[in-house]
């Protein structure tokens, strides 16, 4: 009696086990997706989650119900060590043009690595977007722009439709050379199974991480030598300031009685 009732409890575990096993299995062939549909000015963009058949609106935010005002605390007055070291906060990094130049190769090189692990499961459907540039402030800038803009296109979209499936892609790019303003219309969607995101999330984490050590190393290098700079800059400073400059004298007067 006692083996029956011990194997009846083991085989209670490992239906256990497998169940769970197929819950994940099933949850992973879940799709999820994001669909953003333009209006032209990038304020009016609006963007909804898709977690199978639910639907969760992320831009504009639903309006939420008012709630009751609290009163207002009284703010204390800052010691004078905290308004000393209200300045010294750390500043975010800042990327340049040279690391995004570098950024982008990375991002393409990891997503195409990742899209290959798919097979074919992303859908970027619908693909409907046209662009206008804004040319008023810089003309020549936005030359420049829409021809990186093209090369782009050419360049990544017969890839992008060899690695996912995009039923019916339409992309225009213009320049306004009289607007101040980017204007973007149409519609994107974009969609995949859970455990595609997590092979394309795979795929990205060695290539971004390299590259983000890479960023901060330069940047490092480039502090210490700004630094260096100033520091000689402050020594030359000193050097070739003329006799008595920098430096405070003190009298003393004595009156004869």
């Amino acid at each position: 009696g006692r083996d029956n009732a011990g194997g009846g409890s083991t085989m209670t575990a490992v239906y256990i086990i497998l169940g769970i096993l197929l819950f994940f299995f099933l949850l992973s062939l879940l799709r999820i997706g994001v669909r953003a549909d333009f209006a032209g000015d990038l304020a009016d963009t609006r963007v909804t989650v898709i977690a199978g058949p639910a639907r969760i609106q992320m831009l504009p935010k639903p309006d939420k119900p008012e709630k009751p005002k609290k009163p207002k605390k009284e703010k204390k007055k800052k010691t004078p060590q905290e308004e000393s070291t209200k300045g010294k906060e750390k500043k975010k990094p800042s990327l340049s043009a040279q690391d995004i130049k570098t950024l982008l190769p990375a991002v393409w090189a990891s997503l195409k690595g990742g899209l290959r692990k798919t097979r074919q499961r992303l859908l970027i459907d619908p693909l409907e977007l046209s662009a206008v540039l804004p040319g008023a402030m810089d003309p020549a800038g936005a030359a420049e722009l829409y021809g990186y803009i093209n090369a782009g296109m050419w360049t990544v979209m017969p890839q992008l439709e060899q690695l996912t499936r995009i039923p019916d892609p339409g992309l225009h790019v213009e320049v306004d050379f009289d607007s101040e303003q980017l204007r973007l219309t149409g519609r994107l969607g974009v969609s995949l199974q859970i455990r595609d995101l997590f092979a394309i999330g795979w795929a990205f984490a060695k290539p971004v991480i390299r590259w983000l050590l890479a960023m901060r190393k330069r940047q490092s290098a480039a502090e210490k030598a700004k630094a260096a700079q100033n520091a000689a800059k402050q020594r030359e400073t000193v050097h070739t300031a003329p006799d008595g400059a920098g430096h405070t004298t003190t009298s003393t007067s004595t009156k004869e009685s």
